[in-house]
This record gives C-alpha cells, structure tokens and sequence, in this order.
C-alpha cells in the first residue's frame, strides 16, 4: 500500500496549516461617496476591500521588463482592457507595487493616488455605463511584500524571479481588480536578459530577441483569477510532453533539477487523461509546471502553469494541483468562505489518484476516517475542528479545510454510490466551467442529481452540526456499521 493515503497526502501542503496576516476586518464596504464613484473593495465577506466596483476588467496585457540580478522591474505596463458598469469619475485598482510613473485612461493621462493598498484614478473625462476603455499602468522598482508567504505576491532568489500568492499577492506587481469575482484573459509580454527563460498562465505565443535580451509572450485566452496569475523567469531548464487529444504540457525547471524530482511529473498525461474520466474534459488549452528553486513548502494550482517550491515536488502533489485546473480555476469561488470548494476537491482528488493506482481497497482506510469523524460528531463540534464551510479568514488554509474537506466528498461519495457521486462532479465541471458557483449551488446539484434531501448531511460535514440522527445510507451505512 503507498504512503500516499489521505491525511499522509496532507502533510506537505499544510506544513502552513495555519495562514497568519491574512485577514482583513469583515466589515461592510463603505457607500461610495458619490454615485459615480466605484467602490474601493468589491465585498467578500473575509475580504471586502479586495477588488474593487463600478466596472469589470475584460483583458490584461503585461509588459514585463525584469532585471533578474535585483529581483526589479526596470518597467512595466499593465494595460487593463474593462467595461464601466456604472458612471465613473473615480475608481479603484487594487495595487501596492512599486513607482508609478503614469497614468492614462484611453490614452489622456489621468490623475491618480494611492491609498494603503488601492490606487484612485480619475479619468480625464467621465465614463459613461456601459462603455469600453482601457487603464495603462506604467512603474518600476522593487515590488512590496505582504504581510505573510500567502499575500507576498513577489518572490526573487539569486537567480530568478516568480510570482505567487493567495488569496492576494497579484497587487504587489500590476494594478489589478484582485478578486475570484472579475476574472479575466491576460497576454504577458516578459522581458529578461540572456540566457534566461520565462514561462507564465497560457501558450507561449511568440519568442523575440535582442542583443541581450529575449521576450517571451505568453497567451492566456481563458479567463482566470488573479491569484492564479504567474510567471517564472530565470535559467530555466524546459520540456514538453503531449497529455490528451494532443494537449501541450510545459515543464519548466531550475538547471539543478535531480532525476528524482522529474520523475514526479512524468505521470501527468496519463493523470489529465484518468480525471477526464473522472471529472469531465480538461478545461484548458494547455498545462504545465514549473519548479522554482526555492526551498518553501508550498505549490500554488496557478492557472495552467502550476509552480512549486523544492520540496512540494512528489506526484500526489501534483495531482492536487492538476484537480484544481478543474476545482477553483475553471470553477471559481464567488467569496472566500467557500475555499473548501476547492481545496476539499483537489485533496479528495490524491486519493482519486491513488485509488487508481493501487485500486479500491487503499479506500479502506479512508473509509474508517469518515466514520472516526461521523463519531467524533455525534454531539456536535467535529472534535473541535473549525467549520470548514465558514473557516473565517484567519483561518482560510487550515489543515481542516483540506482534511475534512476530502472526507466530506468521500462521505457524500458512500452516501450516494460511486455512479451519482461522478455524476455529480462532471456536471459540476459542466454546469459552472470558466464561471463561479458556491456551496450552496453544490448541495444543490447534488440533491438535483441524487434525488436526496441533504442539508443535514452537509450542515454534519461542513459547519460542525450533531451527526446524532443522521441518516447513513448505501457504502456509508455499511462502512460505519449503520
């Protein structure tokens, strides 16, 4: 039996079980000052001052001019494509990068100001509702930290550049509206000297060179959360493998990479192929990895181009990573209270993948942890686990979230039999691709599919209720000898 069983499969991704500097104060976001006016943070209950109102970005184009030796941009522009969902005379972009040196909005300069973490722009002439205009950003500088490796955003060793961080971190390098809620397609243009490499989200497009520099040009046509936004420059070692339907896969590492850790991705064409069985069609154009050398534990599901800290790299990492391209970067958290959406999927997804290695009796023993846990939640409180279907954003990456996040599908999965339960995630993945859903949208699904009354089941599982009276059905009754 592989060591890869559920909670072992955790200890790695939660070595930072708990995410400190995280939170903001969950108050309300204050009325704008006037109507036209957009709102400094778009409202998320853990969260209200991430992102921003009044309009929605459509497309970014980052131009990225990096001086690798000082982990610095020499200069950048981010031009925000967006559409005004209201009057604007004001508005914000979340941002606390470095100098900016302009502002313009559909090419007339703008004046502007930053404020803690926001930038206020007022446009030279007023924006009508409805109406198309473009923001172009342009700084340099070393980019700001964050309060924490979660929201550091920036990330530089001696000889590279990345960019990583969640729920926030993207704002430390562009200007952005940095919420799950506005997703967008982005186009990088990275710029770096010779001989280094840069890979980011998307399909690598073009490749252009200079004396001394080359610039890579990555296309990312699926709209995405800023969080998962990335990129990695640096001497770079790159290959490709070919997974589905001849989708390209990029592999992209430091020169120091050991035979061992490649080894960890080798599997993953035949990987996307089984979760296609699984969880319906790859919802992307591309897919890759890339390996920073830096020695954090911690990964990041970035979208199509996952990136890794040394000692993230092991394959049932990567299967987690991979299961999130489905569960939270096709399928994007509306708030952040839901984060077991997508952290209770790709975790469950490791047993998926180690069921399909080693077939259905490793899931013996995951069987007895949801029976261990129905028990410990006889009375209520879940042994004193926190509730994962409302962690509270100091608590947003708790090893619970993961934890009981997988037990709760493998228990609805015993509740239900294997053939509702997959029903159940390849419509999921059909219904609300490249959008936004909540748990609330998942329990319904699940009652529509199963034809099953379970608000009790999911109140049990998710926010700590008594599971005295619970009614276990199917391979959960027998499992726990109901």
């Amino acid at each position: 039996m592989r060591r890869r069983l559920l909670m072992a499969l955790l200890c790695f991704i939660m070595a930072l079980s708990v995410a400190p500097g995280l939170a903001q104060d969950a108050t309300p976001v204050a009325t704008p000052v006037s109507p036209t006016t957009g709102a400094s943070g778009i409202g998320d209950p853990y969260y209200p001052e991430l992102g921003n109102g009044g309009y929605q970005v459509e497309h970014y184009t980052l131009d990225l001019d990096l001086d690798i030796d000082a982990g610095s941009i020499n200069t950048a522009t981010a031009s925000l494509d967006a559409v005004a969902l209201q009057v604007l005379t004001i508005f914000n972009l979340d941002y606390r990068g470095p100098e900016i040196d302009q502002v313009t909005v559909d090419g007339a300069a703008a004046e502007f100001s930053r404020e803690d973490q926001e930038l206020v722009i007022e446009p030279a002439q007023l924006l009508e509702a409805g109406a198309s205009f473009t923001v172009a950003v342009t700084y340099h500088g070393m980019p700001g930290g964050g309060d924490s490796m979660f929201t550091r955003g920036w990330w530089t060793t001696d000889t590279s550049i990345f960019a990583l961080g969640e729920p926030s971190g993207s704002e430390a390098w562009y200007p952005v509206n940095g919420h799950p809620l506005d997703k967008a397609s982005y186009t990088m243009r990275i710029t770096v000297p010779k001989p280094n490499a840069a890979v980011a989200n998307g399909t690598l497009t073009d490749v252009t060179s200079t004396a001394t520099t080359t610039t890579y040009t990555w296309e990312a046509s699926d709209e995405m959360a800023s969080y998962l936004v990335t990129f990695h420059a640096g001497p770079l070692v790159v290959e490709r493998q070919t997974g589905p339907d001849g989708l390209p896969i990029i592999n992209a590492y430091p020169p120091n990479i050991t035979p061992d850790e490649r080894e960890q991705f080798a599997r993953v064409p035949e990987m996307i192929e089984h979760f296609e069985t699984l969880f319906g069609p790859y919802p992307f154009a591309s897919f890759g990895n890339t390996v920073v050398d830096e020695d954090f534990p911690a990964a990041l599901e970035t979208q199509t181009m996952v990136i890794y800290g040394r000692p993230a790299v092991s394959e049932t990492v990567v299967a987690h990573e991979l299961a999130h391209q489905w569960f939270g970067n096709s399928v994007s958290l509306e708030r952040w209270q839901d984060i077991w959406l997508n952290e209770g999927f790709a975790t469950y997804a490791q047993t998926l993948w180690d069921e399909y290695l080693d077939g259905p009796e490793i899931l013996d023993v995951v069987d007895q942890q949801v029976c261990t846990a129905l028990d410990a939640a006889e009375a209520g409180g879940a042994g004193g686990q926190i509730q994962i279907g409302d962690p509270g954003p100091d608590r947003l990456l708790d090893f619970a979230v993961y934890g009981r996040g997988a037990l709760t599908l493998h228990a609805l999965r015993l509740q239900l039999g294997d053939d509702t339960f997959f029903d159940i995630l390849r419509e999921w993945n059909e219904r609300y691709s490249h959008g936004h859903a909540s748990t609330g949208e998942f329990i319904t699904l699940a009652e529509e599919l199963s034809g099953a009354e379970l608000d009790q089941f999911f109140d049990v599982w998710l926010f700590n209720a008594p599971s005295a009276g619970l009614e276990l059905i199917g391979d959960l009754a027998a499992a726990c000898d109901e």
